[in-house]
């Protein structure tokens, strides 16, 4: 029987930490976090994106976005691409982030390798199954404030 707290963000929080070590250790040498590696993965992917569809299909919200960017750019690792609209800022990656990018994949990809590997492969892909479903189920759930009237009483 496990010891685990029986609360599906709980135990998902719990499998983030212990994943975001591996990928931030096969990511150690290259300056690069696991963070970064997405939005420098999301920006090669599909292009120069507004920090609002960047935050989105990350799964995160405009300030911390912002702030990653902010960060990545002082690096020089993207850069904000002019539009006609001056409130429209897209962000692209440079020469440098490409380079760095590229360095990071490698490390990635082992820590990609060595998680299919421990799991299996048919395993993994139920996992990303059920983790979609779960991304689904969180964007449908609807939930009242704490304190609200149909809460559970005290």
């Amino acid at each position: 029987m496990s010891d685990d707290l029986n609360c599906t963000c709980y135990r998902l929080r719990k499998a983030d930490r212990l994943l975001s070590r591996i990928y931030d250790s096969a990511l150690a040498g290259t300056g690069v976090s696991i963070v970064q590696f997405a939005v420098l993965a999301e920006l090669e992917r599909a292009g120069a994106r507004g920090i609002t569809a960047l935050a989105e299909t990350l799964g995160t919200d405009r300030t911390t976005m912002t702030r990653t960017l902010e960060r990545m750019a002082g690096l020089g690792w993207v850069k904000v691409e002019e539009t006609e609209d001056a409130r429209l800022h897209r962000h692209q990656v440079t020469d440098a982030g490409h380079a760095v990018f590229v360095e990071a994949w490698r490390g990635w990809r082992r820590a990609e390798t060595a998680i299919a590997k421990s799991m299996g492969g048919e395993r993994l892909a139920l996992l990303w199954e059920l983790l979609g479903e779960a991304e689904q189920a969180a964007r449908n759930a609807s939930i009242q404030p704490a304190g609200s009237a149909t809460g559970p009483a005290n």
